[in-house]
């Protein structure tokens, strides 16, 4: 697990803050209507932290929103899902910007951009990877765009597997018209 995923996973805070000079994503927001990937339901990638089991979330729409479902320990998934069904995650995630992106599918070929949490102004981070199956992609680059200037990338390997799972939380959010 790379570093902008531990922040990504352990950071935000409830204090008010001026999003007005947080970056811009980049990437432009694309429906998608394609089966290179399903999307009724969510994409999970396990990890170890502090050598204990972890899960990753992300949930991907027809209109081109990336939803972050959290991080969280593996045996507390069916409490993860409640709080999925019940709207509890989507009332918490529409007050974080640091939740939400876009993403792209272009042939094999996955892209998505979302904010990262961190104090100040918020940056973007794109990630960038393939699709091996309807059901997996794997992560395998990542680089920051700030302030207009993309950073140099750094690789990493996050596979993702799918899972089935309805009611998804809305992808209607404040941050991504």
């Amino acid at each position: 697990m790379t570093s902008l995923n531990i922040v990504l996973s352990s950071s935000g805070c409830d204090r008010e803050r001026d999003e007005s000079s947080d970056d811009r994503l980049t990437l432009e927001k694309v429906n998608y209507s394609g089966n290179k990937l399903r999307i009724d339901g969510y994409y999970y990638e396990n990890f170890d932290s502090r050598n204990n089991p972890y899960i990753s979330v992300f949930f991907l729409y027809e209109n081109g929103i990336i939803l972050y479902g959290s991080s969280f320990s593996v045996d507390q998934i069916i409490k993860q899902e409640e709080r999925y069904r019940n709207g509890f995650h989507a009332s918490n995630a529409a007050k974080f910007k640091y939740y939400w992106g876009v993403f792209q599918i272009n042939g094999d070929k996955i892209k998505y951009e979302k904010w990262v949490p961190v104090e100040g102004p918020l940056f973007t981070v794109t990630y960038e990877g393939v699709i091996l199956n309807d059901t997996t992609f794997v992560i395998n680059k990542n680089y920051i765009t700030k302030e207009g200037k993309k950073k140099e990338p750094g690789e990493i390997y996050w596979e993702y597997h799918f899972k089935q799972f309805s009611p998804k939380p809305d992808s209607t959010n404040r941050f991504i018209p």
